[in-house]
């Protein structure tokens, strides 16, 4: 008498990260088909080649999201690949029918906007016939009944979530769970996506393109690169905020910064919406955001790249004009804040504009400091 083959259902996926609506569409494939397991895959790269989110990050959240479904597993076959041949799914196919040749039954769960453009499938007639295909009807998408029929491919209907990835990467939670929300901030994912939908545009590229240069001159000058990067990204989040609102938040956080001049507030207002917002706890990081529009005389190397990178980034519209400074912050980041400073003061000067005295000080200290470390 022969046994009857264990069904298993394969759920192919970037998952970056999961959420409910992955899991959703699982349970509802899985108690259709009778299947007795569902493999969960994660891709390594993007249909174009690109890598995806450390596949760490993805599988430490897909076990979190998991952990209730003891037959849902995760098949990290994908993740190992090393030269791009799994890109595709016909290839991922073919490797788990010859390492399992007929010891399961498979089944291949996809979305209906992933059936939209199934013909556009590397070897689709050939992926189709190695295993059964099933969709699940997802929410704002119309299922192609000609494309269905034509591959053979099973609807599955029920009841439906109104969830992604991208909005899960923007920074809205409702269909994660808790301990998914917690891991994203203190891991410090997503930060690009999570900042876009609140910051306008040209803002946002300003945040981003000092990021990008911060991170550059952190690893020139030998510091962490990643908290670079997160107090670059974050050093003008509260800019977007009404003036009162920031009046609000040094009312009640830094009450002792008020007298400071207004125009350096937002600093501040930064590090207190990176920390509460955005989940950043590090110290050095939050102290770099803290600092980079009106220097101190506790400046580290972190805290000059941020509020060099601020002045110097090439979106700005005189980076051209800073050249030689952001030259010279890949060598020596010490001198390049100094001469940053100093840039500042003769832009306001030029400009007849409101010198504040603190900058002038902060100059004079730090080329005494200079020469006095020069001796």
């Amino acid at each position: 008498m022969l046994m009857e083959q264990t069904k298993i259902l394969l759920f192919g996926g970037s998952y970056n990260p999961i959420h409910k609506g992955h899991i959703n569409a699982a349970l509802n494939a899985s108690n259709y088909l009778q299947c007795q397991e569902v493999w969960f895959i994660p891709r390594k790269y993007n249909y174009d080649g690109s890598l995806l989110l450390d596949g760490k990050h993805r599988i430490a959240m897909m076990k979190m999201a998991l952990v209730e479904f003891p037959n849902f597993k995760i098949c990290d076959i994908e993740l190992k690949d090393r030269n791009k041949k799994l890109i595709y799914t016909y290839n991922t196919a073919r490797l788990l029918n010859k390492k399992y040749k007929n010891q399961y039954q498979f089944y291949f769960l996809i979305g209906a906007d992933q059936l939209n453009n199934i013909e556009r499938w590397y070897k689709i007639d050939q992926l189709t016939k190695l295993f059964q295909f099933v969709c699940f009807k997802r929410p704002g998408y119309i299922i192609n009944e000609k494309l269905a029929q034509k591959y053979h491919i099973l609807i599955i209907d029920g009841k439906q979530i109104d969830a992604s990835s991208t909005k899960v990467r923007a920074g809205y939670y409702d269909e994660i769970d808790e301990s998914i929300q917690q891991y994203i901030k203190e891991h410090e994912l997503y930060l690009k996506e999570r900042l876009m939908p609140h910051l306008p545009e040209r803002l946002f590229i300003h945040c981003l393109s000092t990021a990008r240069l911060a991170k550059a001159l952190a690893q020139k000058n030998q510091q962490n690169t990643n908290r670079a990067y997160v107090a670059g990204i974050l050093h003008d989040v509260s800019k977007a905020l009404p003036k009162d609102e920031i009046r609000q938040i040094m009312e009640q956080h830094f009450p002792t910064k008020l007298k400071k001049p207004e125009y350096c507030h937002h600093q501040y207002a930064s590090a207190y919406l990176a920390k509460t917002i955005y989940g950043i706890s590090d110290v050095k990081t939050l102290k770099a955001i803290a600092s980079h529009c009106r220097s101190s005389k506790k400046m580290s190397k972190l805290d000059k790249i941020i509020y060099c990178a601020d002045k110097l980034e090439e979106e700005r519209e005189f980076a051209n004009a800073v050249a030689d400074i952001r030259k010279e912050a890949y060598q020596n980041i010490d001198k390049a804040f100094i001469w940053t400073m100093e840039d500042q003061y003769r832009y306001l000067k030029n400009s007849q504009k409101w010198i504040d005295p603190w900058l002038v000080l902060m100059i004079d200290y730090y080329k005494r400091k200079e020469k006095d470390n020069g001796r």
